[in-house]
């Protein structure tokens, strides 16, 4: 995902944990995006996915989460759903 370039996030995106956010404690789980519009119509083309939040060994499948799971933050508060600005890299990249 380029989320330094300019405009929205093109089919096919995804994200994932880089570990280089700002975090209150350790890592404790897996989430991920995907950004697929023909498949997740109902939550702006994203779909959300958790493996676990708990120390590993985390799940090897995981379900698109119910949009009141994580994509309702998201629309009401995202940028084309994604949170960058708690990333100043990005932003200062945009």
């Amino acid at each position: 995902l380029q989320l330094t370039q300019p405009g929205t996030n093109p089919d096919g995106s995804s994200i994932e944990a880089s570990g280089r956010g700002f975090f209150p404690a350790a890592l404790n789980g897996i989430d991920i995006s995907v950004k697929d519009s023909s498949r997740f119509k109902d939550s702006n083309g994203w779909g959300f996915f958790n493996f676990g939040h708990h120390a590993p060994p985390y799940a090897e499948t995981a379900g698109v989460q119910p949009v009141e799971a994580c994509a309702g933050c998201h629309m009401a508060n995202a940028t084309d759903m994604v949170f960058s600005k708690f990333y100043t890299p990005i932003l200062h990249a945009k």
